[in-house]
């Protein structure tokens, strides 16, 4: 008998060990637990909160921090509800906030978003606080703003076909395509015949360019006559000048008459007799000024 109640005492401690871990299970992780915390209220307005039930959770970037402390009550001032949310009272959720009702999945349990805004928190929401939402995201959503814009793509795509069905009936009518056509067709002719003349075109600048080089190579054979031609000039007018200004034997022969019947004369006689029997015969020949005469001249 002692046996038998040594082995209903281990039986009975081992039973009510394992009813103690399940207890702590239960109030650890399920909705037990919450009845011993502590929390603050806020109020949250939207405009829509389908399928937000009480006891639904409130989530901050994917982290549970309070739960929908009652069903949406519909606003007397306006358009909208107003869901009581409780959150832990050791979280902090700072001003600008935005709250949004969220959806796990296609089908799943509605609940409350919280994104804080970025960077450090300066300021918290207080207790009892009342703030509005931002529009929900869910997929009903979605579907609607796919709708919307599944019906301004059909309006677009319609102008489109009547602007494309304007053109080819207004804007390019058969006899517009074939002037076009034509039109084309020339152009391609005049781009031919303007490549074939500037082929042309370039023999001849070669041959400007040939004809360019010669000339310059017979400008430059110039060069050396001309600056004879200068040195010739120069010479001439500087001889010019000296029988102007009387000076040297050209000025003499031109003032002096006596000097240049006497060259006269010379040249008469190297005429006549040559430099080996030269004799003065024009001088004989030359009747003599009278004395009267070479008086008078000076």
């Amino acid at each position: 008998m002692d046996r038998d109640r040594t082995l209903e005492l281990k039986v009975g401690v081992f039973v009510a060990i394992g009813l103690a871990m399940i207890a702590g299970f239960v109030v650890k992780f399920g909705r037990v637990g919450e009845g011993f915390k502590t929390y603050y209220d806020l109020t949250i307005r939207f405009k829509d909160a389908s399928g937000l039930l009480k006891g639904s959770d409130v989530l901050l970037s994917g982290a549970r921090i309070g739960r929908v402390g009652g069903g949406p009550r519909l606003l007397r001032e306006g358009e909208g509800v107003a869901v009581p949310l409780r959150i832990y009272d050791y979280v902090k959720i700072p001003k600008g906030s935005k709250f949004t009702v969220g959806s796990s999945g296609l089908l799943g349990d509605r609940f409350v978003s919280v994104v804080t805004p970025p960077g450090p928190a300066t300021d918290y929401l207080p207790q009892n606080a009342v703030v509005d939402g931002a529009p929900p995201t869910g997929i009903d959503d979605l579907t609607h703003a796919g709708s919307q814009l599944i019906e301004e793509l059909r309006g677009t795509v319609q102008n489109i076909n009547g602007t494309f069905t304007r053109l080819n009936t207004e804007a390019l009518p058969p006899e517009t395509m074939r002037n076009l056509r034509t039109s084309i067709d020339h152009l391609s002719e005049t781009t031919d015949s303007l490549a074939q003349s500037s082929k042309k075109l370039d023999g001849v600048v070669e041959k400007a360019d040939a004809a360019m080089a010669a000339a310059k190579k017979d400008a430059d054979d110039l060069q050396a006559p001309i600056a004879e031609a200068r040195k010739t000039f120069s010479a001439a007018t500087q001889l010019i000048r000296e029988a102007s200004n009387g000076n040297g034997l050209l000025a003499s022969l031109i003032k002096d008459s006596d000097l240049a019947r006497d060259m006269r004369a010379l040249i008469a006689n190297l005429r006549a007799h040559g430099v080996l029997f030269y004799r003065d015969s024009a001088a004989k020949a030359t009747p003599s000024p009278s004395p009267a005469k070479r008086r008078s001249s000076p």
